[in-house]
């Protein structure tokens, strides 16, 4: 997005370790197990499906960085979601 008011940029260095392991392929996939209880997390109690509108490129490089992280897009989205929701992910308004 060339007119967004937000920066991309990674929170922390930990953040942009893992953004650099994607980008260079250096991700392995999540154990089932440890997959499955993330999800479960994520979903339990008050979960609620809902549909959203979404730029190309951007479900395409969502997907991407899912499928390097070994889980379902969805479980990413939301799980991006959920840290900018309680104060995880703090974006910067470019001056």
């Amino acid at each position: 997005m060339a007119n967004s008011k937000f920066i991309d940029e990674p929170i922390d260095e930990e953040e942009r370790a893992l953004m650099e392991a994607i980008e260079n392929g250096e991700t392995e996939p999540i154990p089932r197990d440890e997959l499955e209880a993330m999800r479960a997390d994520i979903m339990s109690a008050s979960a609620k499906n809902i549909t959203i509108r979404m730029q190309l490129d951007d479900l395409n490089g969502i997907k991407k960085m899912a499928k390097a992280a070994g889980m379902p897009y969805q479980t990413l989205i939301n799980s991006i979601i959920h840290r900018y929701v309680t104060g995880g992910i703090v974006f910067k308004v470019a001056v």
